[in-house]
């Protein structure tokens, strides 16, 4: 019986600490996946950079079709001049293809006419972007954009491993403690 309560503490606890450390990693995982929100940053547009915009084709044909592509800053929509900014109102999806990520477009409405446009992407580089910029007169205004922050990732793994060391033992006491074994 003693063995019996041995085997299945030692599952117990296996068990547990398999979760916890799971755990551990899918948190920050998950704060990595969602940082653009939190930490987006005004375009400066003396910069160099790029972020994603969202368009439909001015034709009838395929009227709520929308697509994303990424494009600099540097007013290089000039070069498309059959695409419509001006998105329907609500959040949009879009994907680049299989494997290749998604996009999640929120369109939303303003005064007089111009329109507020955030472009999340999902399994870009570095793995998810946000971008957020003004429509109006069907002209894009850039206005803010952030990626994935890695730092945020290294340091909630290395946090929440020391939390899942320190609570080791006590764990194990519990455990113990429930399943009635006396230490040793």
């Amino acid at each position: 019986m003693k063995l019996l309560r041995q085997l299945g503490a030692g599952f117990l606890k296996f068990v547990v600490l398999s979760v916890l450390i799971v755990g551990s990693c899918v948190g920050p995982t998950l704060m990595y996946y969602q940082s653009p929100w939190w930490f987006l940053e005004n375009i400066d547009h003396g910069k160099p950079g790029s972020f994603y915009v969202a368009f439909r084709s001015k034709s009838d044909e395929v009227p709520q079709q929308v697509e994303v592509i990424r494009y600099k800053f540097d007013s290089e929509m000039e070069k498309y001049p059959d695409l419509q900014f001006h998105l329907p109102n609500g959040r949009l999806d879009y994907s680049f293809g299989p494997g290749e990520g998604s996009a999640s477009i929120n369109a939303t409405a303003e005064v007089q006419g111009s329109q507020l446009v955030q472009v999340f992407v999902t399994g870009d580089t570095p793995w998810t972007s946000l971008s957020e910029y003004r429509v109006v007169d069907n002209k894009i205004y850039p206005l803010r954009h952030a990626h994935s922050v890695a730092w945020l990732l290294l340091l909630g793994v290395v946090i929440c491993l020391f939390l899942v060391k320190a609570l080791k033992g006590r764990i194990e006491r519990g455990i113990n403690r429930f399943m009635r074994i006396d230490p040793q």
